[in-house]
């Protein structure tokens, strides 16, 4: 599936549970450093989902100003042939 945010995607598998809340994804972090020109020696062999392709830089915590890392509006959707 891909799960879409306003700044980015990412081709993840799916699992459903009761263990989650209706309306909540849960993205574990991977690393995500397989991406052209990544300079890390170690990270670039660590392909993966990143959190951070999706992770909006404008969405932030209204009292403090500070980037909200969590709560960011996702969809999920099937992924196109």
């Amino acid at each position: 599936m891909a799960l879409k945010s306003r700044v980015g995607s990412v081709v993840v598998p799916v699992v459903l549970t009761e263990a989650m809340m209706p309306g909540v994804v849960s993205l574990p972090h991977g690393w995500g450093h397989d991406k052209p020109g990544t300079q890390l020696r170690v990270a670039s062999t660590r392909p993966g989902a990143s959190v951070n392709d999706v992770t909006d830089d404008a969405f932030v915590d209204a009292l403090s100003g500070a980037s909200a890392l969590s709560g960011v509006p996702v969809e999920v959707a099937p992924v196109e042939a």
